[in-house]
């Protein structure tokens, strides 16, 4: 499935959820992974906080992936998506809470 994004912020923000989601972390997971704040992975997340590239990095080493995918649209398992459409955070995001 593949997925319209209106900026690359929103895109970043996507897969880094994604990835954490097919890697079956919680926030605070990567975080730990990551040597990152919680927070600061809830903001990432949430597209309130933009991200030192270093960061980006290190999130994309826990991910064993290359940090450039990170910015690209590619397809997704629906299964994932399907995962992330019904969790707590993601429906707080869509009703703006």
């Amino acid at each position: 499935m593949k997925i319209e994004f209106n900026s690359l912020s929103e895109l970043f923000s996507f897969n880094i959820k994604y990835y954490r989601y097919l890697n079956n972390y919680s926030q605070e997971k990567l975080a730990e992974l990551c040597d990152l704040s919680p927070r600061y992975i809830s903001d990432i997340e949430r597209g309130r906080k933009w991200f030192a590239f270093s960061n980006v990095v290190r999130i994309a080493k826990v991910f064993n992936i290359e940090y450039y995918e990170l910015f690209i649209n590619t397809e997704r398992d629906i299964n994932i998506i399907k995962r992330m459409k019904y969790s707590r955070q993601y429906n707080q995001k869509k009703l703006g809470r």
